[in-house]
């Protein structure tokens, strides 16, 4: 009997596209952080157009990072058991959010404090202890909860979930992938949102980003079916999406329900369902869904192509997604006490945010005791192919090189830390 090809068919094949849109996007969050907290908002005839912009991006930005993440899943499987997926994902993911909570946030100096709220469901933004990586404390979460799952379908690809996920994939002209996931994520939503105000992946968020990652994984795992059906969707979608965005975009402002699109108006006094939530909470789910597919679709086919650059810094992404927020606040801080407007503010900010991150990352990868808490893979090894290490074979210069990387990240760690205390921390 002839099968379709699976993901796990197939060991050899990289998706060049899924790496560059985990670069993008993860560039994105240091340029998204930077203008939202930014004190000098735009005024005038930019404010819409701006406030437009950031607010269609904060809806799928993270969604889209989720759904990457379950397709990486997916190739990580391919060569690893599920104690092997277990283990990698607890020394991945675990090893540098312990760090950012207890080093780089100061919490070994509230250690019984910050170790509570660390396995505290739903801590709030206010008392997380992992800050801004909040989105790797649910990924390991999310990764525990589907191992019993995401094996399950490793170990029967031609069963019957596969073969359901298949057949939504065929659906006549793409409709099954364009539907079926934002019906369910419209009722995550519908269900949950109204009785708490979801942010940071708490609350209504935690099961609908935990979705976002499953149809990832599912989508990838077809991988055949899952292409086909993007390049029949490339056209609708893009003229669907930008309509999508306009009507959130005005329902969000116009829909008399607070909170409408973060949840928790059950708070406020409202009735926890009515048509008016029901429908933001349809088309939200609609809307998100539609951008990330719009992004997979034209990705897959600009680029996924080897480029000598795509290795680097997808290597870079994990370290500077951690140290990212410590440059970014000072900078904000600086410029805002300047009294820099936001436009030349961001202007001047963008560029050297991104050297600056990609400084640190350039310093802890050639630092082997420092790789593992920053995410980066491998040790000495690895670092022996790095200048200046590969310059030389003499031992006693590769000592001195090792004595002076870890020097010079260790020092990276205390500015890191300087910079957040002086924030206020």
């Amino acid at each position: 009997m002839m099968t379709t090809k699976s993901l796990y068919s197939d060991t050899s094949e990289r998706r060049h596209d899924v790496d560059w849109l985990r670069v993008i996007l993860f560039g994105l969050l240091i340029w998204f952080h930077f203008v939202v907290f930014y004190p000098y908002q735009p005024e005038g005839l930019f404010a819409i157009p701006y406030y437009f912009i950031v607010s269609v991006m904060h809806q799928w930005r993270l969604a889209a990072l989720f759904v990457i993440s379950g397709m990486g899943t997916a190739f990580a499987l391919r060569r690893r058991t599920w104690q092997q997926y277990v283990s990698e994902r607890g020394t991945r993911l675990g090893i540098p959010l312990l760090f950012t909570v207890y080093i780089l946030f100061f919490g070994i100096f509230e250690f019984t404090k910050k170790t509570t709220l660390l396995f505290t469901i739903f801590p709030g933004s206010e008392d997380m202890p992992y800050g801004h990586l909040w989105f790797v404390y649910n990924l390991l979460v999310y990764s525990i909860i589907l191992t019993p799952f995401f094996f399950h379908v490793k170990a029967n690809p031609e069963g019957f979930i596969m073969r359901l996920v298949r057949s939504i994939m065929n659906v006549r002209a793409g409709l099954g992938i364009l539907i079926l996931p934002p019906i369910i994520l419209s009722l995550n939503a519908i269900l949950f949102k109204p009785w708490e105000f979801g942010e940071v992946g708490m609350w209504w968020e935690f099961p609908r980003y935990m979705l976002y990652f499953l149809f990832g994984f599912l989508m990838i795992s077809v991988r055949d079916e899952y292409f086909a059906a993007l390049d029949k969707i490339r056209i609708p979608l893009t003229i669907l999406t930008p309509i999508l965005a306009v009507l959130w975009f005005i329902m969000s402002l116009t829909s008399g329900v607070p909170n409408v699109m973060e949840g928790g108006w059950v708070d406020e006094g409202y009735r926890p369902f009515s048509v008016t939530a029901t429908m933001a909470s349809i088309l939200q789910s609609f809307h998100a869904w539609s951008w990330c597919l719009l992004i997979f679709t034209w990705s897959s086919k600009l680029l996924n192509e080897p480029n000598k650059y795509l290795a680097y810094l997808n290597e870079s992404v994990y370290p500077t997604y951690i140290v990212h927020l410590h440059i970014t606040f000072p900078m904000i801080a600086i410029l805002s006490i300047l009294g820099i407007g936001f436009f030349p503010a961001m202007i001047f900010a963008t560029p050297i945010l991104i050297i600056a991150v990609l400084a640190c990352f350039e310093i802890v990868r050639r630092a082997s005791l420092f790789r593992p808490v920053f995410g980066i893979k491998g040790g000495q090894e690895e670092v022996n192919l790095l200048f200046p290490f590969n310059s030389t074979k003499e031992r006693p210069l590769s000592v001195i090189f090792t004595l002076m990387s870890h020097g010079m990240a260790l020092g990276m760690v205390i500015v890191l830390m300087l910079s957040l205390a002086l924030m206020g921390g």
